[in-house]
This record gives structure tokens, sequence and C-alpha cells, in this order.
């Protein structure tokens, strides 16, 4: 583990903690943060991403630890809800959460509330 002071002009000074299995003499300085920013960048692009991005999560003004963790369940819930959705589209690569949100949003909500109050739930168009 190693240790590195960060510096920004927006924010506060911070310590980061870099994680690796392999031995410090086999990594320098550059080829440690080099893994550690690959490493990180499938977290980033995938469900983080979408949950700061789409919902802004990372501005939430939540702080209590119970509505926090309500938040997050019901955040991970619609993610999944349009992982799903997205991926019985024609061109699923080309859309994003706010295109599921507008969809479900149609016909003042109707398909939403169908998801949710089905007993087998399908984004299939009803009658």
């Amino acid at each position: 583990m190693a240790r590195v002071h960060r510096i920004t002009t927006d924010r506060k000074p911070e310590t980061v903690a870099l994680l690796t299995s392999a031995p410090p003499e086999l990594l320098d300085a550059q080829t440690w943060l080099r893994l550690n920013r690959t490493g990180f960048g499938g977290i980033e692009n995938g469900l983080h991403q979408r949950l700061d991005v789409s919902l802004d999560d990372d501005r939430c003004r939540v702080r209590h630890p119970n509505a926090m963790r309500v938040l997050g369940i019901f955040r991970r819930l619609g993610n999944s809800l349009f992982m799903e959705w997205r991926s019985r589209q024609a061109k699923p690569q080309y859309l994003m959460t706010s295109d599921f949100h507008t969809d479900m949003g149609a016909e003042g909500h109707r398909r939403a509330m169908i998801m949710v109050t089905a007993a087998t739930p399908s984004f299939t168009r009803a009658p």
C-alpha cells in the first residue's frame, strides 16, 4: 500500500491509498499509479458512472445512514430496470437513463406503474 497526498485546485487536500499485491520494489510510482487508475476505470465507467451522472449521486444531500441505504437500494433497482429495458430495445448502445425515464414517464407513468405492480413484470408494450 502506498499513500499519496493529492492537492487539487477546487477541493481540500486529501490522502489517497493505492493498493496492490505486488511487492513495492517491482513497481515505480508511475507504473503503480497507471495500474491503479486502469483498475478503477471499470468501476467508474460502470454502475458508479450511471448513478453519478444520471442521478447526480455525488451531490446527494441525504446524510442519515438509513435514508442513504434505502435511497441507494432504490437507485440500484432503477438502474437494474434500466439495464433490462435497454437490453430489449432495437439499438441499446445509443440509449441512456434519460431515455428510460422518458419512456417510463409516457402516458402518465402508466408503463412504470404496470412494471411495479405486475405479478410478472415485462417491458413489452401492453395493448
